[in-house]
């Protein structure tokens, strides 16, 4: 076994892979990296990649009305959306701590459009 960067030849049988898993996995070619485990006659056995994301933040100030609040999340909402498009993204996340998820997450979903996603682990490095 030996790890090697991604051929053409490979994205097949990676495809193979993934739709056997029954994850939605991304197009290789549209990845940031990846690097695939092959066999001693050079076939795919395992690859991984990794895609850039962007993570949301939120600053947030003290609002006298509630729906000031709202109103001002749903400007930066859609503002954030036209930028990250125009650099060619099509997603983001937010990590919401779990001790504000409960209380936010509802307001994510039902007012904003966001939808749960898996949870996250982290590797720093």
């Amino acid at each position: 076994m030996h790890v090697r960067g991604l051929k053409i030849s490979d994205i097949p049988i990676l495809r193979q892979m993934a739709e056997a898993s029954g994850f939605p996995y991304p197009d290789p070619l549209k990845l940031e990296a990846i690097r695939v485990v092959a066999d001693d006659e050079d076939r795919p056995i395992m690859a991984a990649g990794a895609e850039r994301l962007i993570q949301a933040y939120l600053w947030c100030g003290d609002f006298q009305r509630p729906h000031a609040k709202v109103f001002a999340m749903r400007l930066l909402q859609d503002e954030m959306i036209a930028v990250l498009k125009a650099k060619g993204y099509d997603s983001i996340e937010a990590f919401i701590p779990p001790t504000l998820a409960k209380r936010f997450a509802r307001r994510l979903v039902k007012t904003f459009g966001w939808k749960p996603n898996w949870p996250s682990w982290e590797r720093r490095f």
